[in-house]
């Protein structure tokens, strides 16, 4: 049998890149051949461009936009290197690059399944709207499955939610990792999905620490990791008190000078996929609000700190 995975199998993003690789795997070890479709749209192409965002923002006379951008240059071309490098060792793709469901029903005829999933592939911000992530350009409706496939939102708007449940209706297996997401697909589409793991979940821990690069783990000092993205969280974590005698490694691009200069803070602004597993297993204690961050935390099974964030 011949499958063709569809994901955000670019994307520069700790979660997406090995959630794709153990979701390939997964089909892998089933018996099956699978490769993901090379599929990148305008809005994905872009979405790490910090060129193309400073340009954008120039264009629109967005000057705070523009300084953002050009300062995270350096930033993405740190990040790109290394998860580039991974996608490279660790993901099949096809050769040819699609960028619409126009140019993806060549593929019609050429594979037994198609398996769209997971992260949120499903969220019309992250996908660009673009309906190819529900698989649209297929022809046969029993070659479609979702597996994991998440939203990313509580609700649809009531244009996106025509729109997904006529494309959801036709899927011949449907399954999600949320359980919101299951009441969405009910709601929009009247079908019952599967509740179902993220693929991280399904490979095993010895898999993992394959992929993962352990720097210095003989002799460690003992540390916090700490993964964010989110402005004011490190001085609130590090304001509680809660850090002793552990030092903290943090993982974020939203730092500030004194936290930088910090002695007691090792701060990182990217790592490769493989170092973002070395962090977590080699951690005394991990604070994040990231997803697939908690979910290795469970699978390495390390104590966990989960910052909840929006109206959760």
């Amino acid at each position: 049998m011949k499958v063709a995975l569809l994901s955000f199998h670019t994307a520069y993003n700790y979660g997406a890149a090995l959630q794709a690789y153990a979701l390939q795997r997964t089909v892998e070890k089933s018996g099956a051949e699978c490769e993901y479709i090379n599929y990148q749209n305008e809005h994905r192409a872009h979405a790490y461009d910090m060129k193309y965002h400073f340009r954008n923002s120039l264009a629109n006379k967005n000057v705070f936009g523009a300084a953002k951008s050009l300062l995270g240059m350096p930033v993405m071309a740190a990040r790109a290197k290394g998860f580039n490098k991974f996608y490279s060792d660790y993901l099949r793709t096809t050769e040819e690059v699609y960028r619409n469901s126009a140019e993806a029903a060549q593929l019609n005829g050429k594979y037994d399944k198609f398996i769209v999933g997971s992260d949120q592939v499903w969220n019309s911000i992250n996908n660009g709207s673009d309906t190819a992530f529900l698989l649209d350009f297929v022809e046969d409706n029993a070659k479609k499955i979702s597996y994991s496939s998440s939203f990313g939102v509580s609700s649809l708007d009531p244009d996106s939610a025509t729109v997904y449940g006529n494309l959801l209706k036709q899927f011949s297996r449907l399954s999600t990792r949320e359980s919101i997401g299951t009441q969405i697909i009910e709601d929009v589409s009247g079908r019952k999905a599967h509740l179902v793991l993220d693929p991280v979940f399904l490979i095993g821990r010895d898999e993992w620490d394959k992929i993962a690069e352990q720097k210095n783990k003989k002799n460690k000092k003992k540390y916090i990791f700490f993964y964010t993205n989110r402005q004011s969280q490190i001085t609130d974590f590090v304001n509680t008190g809660y850090i002793t005698n552990e030092d903290l490694h943090v993982l974020s691009t939203h730092m500030t000078p004194r936290e930088m200069l910090n002695p007691r803070i090792k701060t990182r602004i990217s790592m490769t996929p493989g170092e973002f597993l070395g962090e977590i297993i080699n951690a005394d204690l991990v604070v994040t609000a990231s997803f697939h961050c908690l979910a290795f935390c469970i699978v390495f099974h390390k104590p966990f700190i989960a910052i909840l964030t929006g109206d959760h």
